[in-house]
């Protein structure tokens, strides 16, 4: 009998780009493609909206989910990163999969891998698992989230219905780019013919690259998709929305970040389009008001107050920093714990951390990735933050809070690996 400690030993014995950030072979989309035809998953299993985007994704894919579910739809929705189990990448109905289901279908997978004779990469096994999880439960609609790009990625063995692209930015650089003319392009590969992309407002040399896209129809914000009358409010924030199929006024979204209204916008119109009607305000209020992601500026401890955040990247951080400088406002003194993993731009984070307060505690999560506590220590420095330094996160969250005391703010932020271990200290 397998155990969950044998499936994942099994699991982490195939190589982990998300560990090493290498890729062992040439892309391609073959091996996931088999294992999926072998247990008869194909374009007519579910209907799917497919969603990328450099940040963002995982917030308009669990908020689609949501309003599907909300909508009586029976939902799978796959996602990456998890913040602390493997679990939570598949979940049905938002719910994650239980360890028997998860042990019992990856044994299935494996079988048929081993039958082919494949050699697949961690992430390419857990992409064929969420999607034969799908397939083996009956859900209706499937919230697919990219791994990295679009293209190449694994899930893209899929035809989205919708797919949505959230926000092109600089993480990845090194792989998807050099330039964010070519991420574009390697993100717009999951809009395929005869579906309808769902697009944030990009720059008007990166929507051009949009625009040739071929027999798929488009809903752009700025210009289908409008935002309006945005202004904060206690616990989240408020706005009207116009899509292509209805108008909704005076919203109420419970998550911090002005940015993650436009996830919002972006999740409502992908699941008009995937159902080609408008969906009731009620309905959607219901779902916005209630909407929680973990280490998304997440407030986990009210005294002193907490803020987890898995920001790891430049444009993230940045705004990190407008919501603790719009929504905390007067919130003294601030505070940060962070923990980086290498291959990231380690200054400039800093320097968007530095808009919001003064001292820095820098550790590590003991990732074979991570920035070593010297090098941050240093960097911190350079950017003109005061620093100390201490040897794993949950000691320095303890001394970020003696230093805040009960009237200021922590801010934990860095990585996922690093808001988990936040998570993980505070909430036990």
């Amino acid at each position: 009998m397998w155990s969950k400690h044998d499936a994942l030993a099994w699991l982490d014995s195939h190589a982990n780009f998300e560990r090493s950030r290498q890729f062992e072979r040439p892309p391609s989309l073959e091996g996931v493609r088999a294992v999926l035809q072998a247990l008869g998953v194909n374009k007519d299993s579910f209907e799917i909206i497919h969603v990328t985007g450099t940040n963002g994704k995982g917030t308009v894919s669990h908020i689609a989910s949501e309003l599907l579910c909300a909508m009586g739809r029976r939902v799978g929705l796959f996602t990456s990163p998890h913040v602390h189990i493997l679990n939570e990448r598949i979940r049905i109905d938002n719910i994650a999969i239980d360890d028997n289901l998860l042990i019992s279908e990856l044994l299935v997978v494996k079988a048929v891998i081993e039958q082919l004779g494949l050699e697949l990469s961690w992430f390419e096994i857990v992409t064929a698992l969420g999607l034969s999880t799908f397939y083996a439960e009956g859900v209706e609609v499937a919230v697919v989230e990219v791994g990295i790009g679009g293209t190449w990625d694994s899930t893209n063995v899929i035809d989205g219905d919708v797919s949505v692209i959230t926000s092109v930015g600089h993480d990845h650089l090194e792989l998807l780019g050099p330039t964010l003319a070519d991420v574009t392009r390697n993100k717009v590969g999951i809009i395929k013919a005869g579906s309808v992309g769902v697009v944030a407002s990009l720059d008007a040399d990166l929507m051009e690259i949009v625009f040739e896209t071929q027999n798929a129809g488009l809903a752009i914000v700025g210009r289908d998709i409008l935002v309006s009358n945005l202004r904060p409010a206690l616990g989240g924030w408020q706005f009207d929305l116009v899509t292509r199929r209805s108008l909704l006024d005076d919203l109420f979204l419970s998550l911090h970040g002005r940015h993650q209204i436009f996830n919002a916008a972006l999740a409502i119109s992908a699941v008009e389009e995937l159902e080609a009607r408008s969906i009731s305000q009620d309905l959607v209020r219901m779902v916005l008001e209630s909407v929680v992601m973990a280490a998304r500026i997440e407030v986990v401890y009210r005294s002193p107050l907490v803020i987890v955040d898995g920001s790891h990247n430049l444009e993230a951080a940045r705004a990190l920093g407008d919501s603790i400088c719009i929504e905390f406002e007067g919130v003294e003194p601030i505070v940060a714990v962070v923990a980086m993993l290498e291959g990231k731009d380690t200054e400039g984070y800093l320097r968007e951390i530095r808009r919001f307060c003064g001292t820095v505690v820098v550790s590590s999560t003991f990732d074979v990735r991570s920035v070593s506590i010297q090098d941050l220590s240093e960097i911190a420095t350079k950017v003109g933050l005061e620093v100390v330094l201490s040897e794993n996160v949950p000691s320095a969250v303890s001394i970020a809070m003696n230093l805040v005391g009960d009237v200021g703010a922590v801010v934990v932020c860095g990585s996922f690996r690093t808001a988990a271990s936040a998570r993980e200290f505070l909430i036990s």
